[in-house]
């Protein structure tokens, strides 16, 4: 399974959790229960937006370089999204869109699901990804304005044409592309290509259905390590996504097979 955060943000790292956020229903804020807000922040209106790698900006940054802040806030909700996606969602496809603004103290103030997948599946993860990120750290000192407007977009299983970012025209390449086989507690060479930057750095992510975090292998340099016990079922993808921009990613999957026997 490919799996692109918003088209603002991320797309790797995988785990699963019991754990059910509410669903939200479009145009909704933070819950079910929770007011709206007493105050406007500009939000599920259509705002168009300052494009900021994968993620646009919907109010006044007062040029601030919000660069740095992005990269923390979008690595945590990257991290809960990837961890709240159940088994069930994982071969779905679909694509959804959040806006939400973030107070002077890192605090959540309004949240909308401006766009819903239509599929419960898809969306929950994503609010919770956000809502379980709450509260950020703290805004720019720098930053005068009373708060942060943000819109981010979440890919489930994008087509190959999605992993091109049309945002930034980054794309990533997988070698080798093709499934792969490795032996159990074997390993494998399996490197990542990134062009249309100057940063080829690449952040490396690791899910199977049967196996969860170190069960599933890791990545060592240029080398996938496979886990000394089979996954049951043993498929493990591997997403690279870029570091400057983590919307644009390529995934290959491999079969953990049984060591043949020594004569």
């Amino acid at each position: 399974m490919k799996l692109l955060i918003p088209m603002f943000c991320c797309a790797f790292a995988f785990g699963q959790s019991t754990s059910n956020p509410p669903v939200p229903q479009a145009g909704s804020v933070a819950s079910p229960d929770q007011k709206p807000p007493t105050r406007d922040f500009g939000l599920g209106i259509g705002a168009k937006g300052q494009q900021s790698g994968a993620l646009d900006i919907l109010s006044d940054t007062q040029g601030v370089d919000f660069g740095p802040y992005l990269k923390r806030i979008l690595q945590r909700v990257r991290e809960n999204w990837y961890h709240l996606i159940p088994s069930s969602a994982e071969m779905k496809k679909g694509k959804l869109a959040i806006e939400f603004a973030i107070t002077k103290d890192g605090e959540i103030a309004d949240m909308r699901l401006v766009a819903s997948s239509g599929d419960r599946d898809l969306d929950r993860p994503a609010w919770g990804s956000i809502t379980a990120s709450n509260p950020f750290p703290a805004l720019p000192s720098e930053f005068t304005g009373p708060f942060l407007a943000l819109r981010f977009r979440f890919y489930y299983n994008p087509d190959k044409s999605d992993l091109v970012s049309k945002l930034s025209g980054i794309k990533v390449s997988i070698w080798p592309a093709s499934d792969l086989k490795v032996p159990v507690g074997g390993s494998e060479v399996v490197s990542a290509t990134v062009t249309g930057t100057k940063e080829h750095a690449v952040d490396w992510s690791i899910k199977g259905s049967g196996c969860s975090g170190s069960a599933c292998g890791k990545i060592v340099g240029d080398l996938y390590v496979a886990p000394s016990v089979l996954p049951n079922p043993a498929e493990i993808i591997l997403t690279a996504a870029s570091k400057a921009d983590p919307t644009a990613t390529a995934s290959v999957t491999v079969h953990i097979v049984q060591r043949a026997p020594t004569q």
